[in-house]
C-alpha cells in the first residue's frame, strides 16, 4: 500500500521508533497492529505518535512507543524522516529514531495506554517484519534501520552541550564563576532534561561554574545521575591551558563512555574538534563543528571506543 507524494509544508508533527533487540535467531523489532478507522485501514507499522504542545520530537518518540507498547526505550540514531498525506489534505511528518529496550522490565509484557488504540504489539524477526508492514515506506525504514539481518551494532552518544542563557557579564558584579542563569537560561535547562534523558547517558560532565552546573541539574534529577565538576572546562582554564579542556574530551572517546559535557562559547570549538575527528567524513565533521548556540547540543553517535571509535550519526538540538 503507497501513500501518495507530498509537498514540503508540514501541518502535523509526529515522532516514532524503530526498536530492535536481539533474538535467537537474529535482531527482533516491535511492530504495532492499528485498527481501522473511517479514513484508513488496519496496518501494521512502527510505534509513533503526535507531538504534544511544545513537546520535543525526541521526546514525544520515546513516550509514544512507551505509551504504545509499554516498553520503555533508549535513543540510538536518528533515521530518515517520512512525509504523507493525511485526512484534510494536511501533511505530516514522523520523525523517527532507532532505539533499543531500556531498563530491567520485561520486553514481552505489553502494556499500552490505550488498547483501543494498538489491537496488537509483537516482536518480530527483520524478514517477518518486511512482509507484515502495511507501508513501503515503512519497509524502506527497516531496511534504513536494519540494513542486514545481523543488526546494527551497538552505538553510544557523546553529547557536546553549551549552557543556557545567564545573566549578561555586564550586568553582574560578583565573579565569572558565580554568574548564574536567567529564569530564560532556567526553563531551557529543565526543557533539555527530558531530551538528554532519551539517551542512554552515564555521565554529566560539566564545567564548575554556576551557569553550567545550572544547565544540567534538571538533567541529574531526571535522570538519577550525579554531576562530575571538571574544572578544566571553565573559560579560565582554558585559556590557561587548552589542551587540558581537550584532553576530557579525548578520555572520554577512549573509555567509549554515554555521556554530556557542558562548557562554554569559548571552550567549544576546542571540545566539537577532538569529537569531529573520529568523523568518517567532512559532511559529519562539519555537523559536529558548527557553532553552537545557548541552551544547543550536538549528539555525536559513536561506534567501538578508543582510537577505533567512529561517529556514525549525528543530531542538533536547540531550545
Amino acid at each position: 500500500m503507497r501513500r501518495p507524494a507530498v509537498p514540503d509544508r508540514v501541518d502535523v508533527e509526529a515522532a516514532g521508533c524503530v526498536v530492535v533487540r536481539p533474538g535467537p535467531g537474529g535482531p527482533e523489532v516491535l511492530l504495532v497492529r492499528r485498527p481501522a478507522s473511517a479514513v484508513r485501514p488496519a496496518d501494521w507499522s512502527w510505534p509513533k505518535g503526535k507531538l504534544d504542545s511544545g513537546e520535543h520530537p525526541a521526546v514525544a518518540a520515546v513516550r509514544e512507543t512507551a505509551e504504545e507498547t509499554g516498553v520503555r526505550v533508549h535513543l540510538g540514531v536518528p533515521l530518515p524522516e517520512r512525509r504523507y498525506e493525511v485526512t484534510g489534505g494536511l501533511t505530516k511528518r514522523v520523525r523517527y529514531w532507532l532505539a533499543r529496550p531500556a531498563g530491567a522490565a520485561d520486553p514481552d509484557v505489553f502494556e499500552p495506554a490505550d488498547s483501543a488504540e494498538i489491537t496488537e504489539t509483537a516482536w518480530v524477526p527483520r524478514a517477518e517484519a518486511a512482509e507484515r508492514l502495511t507501508w513501503p515506506a515503512d519497509v524502506e525504514l527497516l531496511d534504513a534501520a536494519l540494513p542486514s539481518d545481523e543488526g546494527p551494532e551497538p552505538t553510544w552518544p557523546l553529547v557536546v552541550l553549551r549552557h543556557a542563557k545567564a545573566v549578561k557579564r555586564s550586568d553582574w558584579s560578583d565573579g565569572e564563576a558565580v554568574r548564574p542563569l536567567l529564569d530564560t537560561g532556567h526553563d531551557q535547562a529543565w526543557k533539555l532534561a527530558p531530551l538528554l534523558a532519551c539517551y542512554d547517558l552515564q555521565a554529566l560532565v560539566t564545567s564548575p561554574w554556576a551557569r553550567c552546573v545550572q544547565t544540567v541539574l534538571p538533567a541529574a534529577e531526571l535522570t538519577g545521575l550525579a554531576v562530575a565538576e571538571e574544572p578544566a572546562l571553565t573559560e579560565a582554564a582554558f585559556r590557561a591551558e587548552p589542551k587540558a579542556a581537550t584532553d576530557v574530551v579525548a578520555a572520554l572517546l577512549a573509555a567509549g563512555r554515554a555521556v554530556v559535557v557542558c562548557s562554554h562559547g569559548p571552550v567549544l570549538p576546542s571540545l566539537q574538534a577532538v569529537v569531529a575527528e573520529r568523523a568518517p567524513d567532512r559532511a559529519l565533521a562539519r555537523e559536529v563543528t558548527r557553532k553552537l548556540d545557548k541552551a544547543a547540543l550536538v549528539v555525536a553517535h559513536l561506534r567501538g571506543h578508543g582510537a577505533t571509535a567512529r561517529i556514525v550519526g549525528v543530531e542538533r538540538h536547540a531550545f
